[in-house]
């Protein structure tokens, strides 16, 4: 399966979180292509079978800097692809936690054509500049591991 990881990071967390990823993926097969959201170029999406796009949130929302990529993508260019949406932020009450970056990148790419391969997961950092609450790198391993049908069990 040709996997695209496309992510935006501020402070590095969301990166961190993507390029766990893509090493869980290349230990389950072909190696994914890892791509800064400000490197995108449309014709990265021809060749994906499957895109994993996460983001950090922002003020509740997807950060400014990820809306233009986004726009800037042709209309219907999912189509035909499988897709991933995360999100790194801050823990949330029950409440608030909807508003975060991730279900806003599944209706985006879902309005592109895409298909959602698993509900949008959010990793958790401490504060605004970090770091990763604990376990969250492992989990985005297994998160991702999902992605090709092979779930991992739950690290204690």
């Amino acid at each position: 399966m040709n996997t695209l990881i496309v992510y935006f990071s501020k402070f590095g967390h969301t990166q961190r979180i993507a390029e766990t990823m893509a090493q869980k993926l290349s230990s389950a097969g072909d190696p994914p292509r890892l791509v800064s959201a400000d490197q995108l170029d449309p014709a990265d999406l021809q060749e994906a079978d499957l895109v994993v796009m996460g983001s950090p949130t922002h003020n509740m929302n997807l950060p400014k800097a990820v809306q233009p990529v986004l726009e800037s993508l042709p209309r219907r260019c999912m189509k035909g692809k499988q897709f991933a949406a995360f999100d790194t932020s801050y823990k949330m009450n029950w409440l608030l936690a909807r508003f975060t970056a991730a279900p806003r990148l599944n209706r985006k790419l879902r309005k592109l054509g895409g298909e959602q391969a698993i509900r949008p997961e959010t990793f958790f950092v401490e504060a605004r500049e970090g770091p990763l609450f604990e376990g969250e790198l492992e989990r985005a391993g297994a998160w991702a591991a999902s992605l090709n049908g092979r779930p991992e069990k739950e690290h204690a």
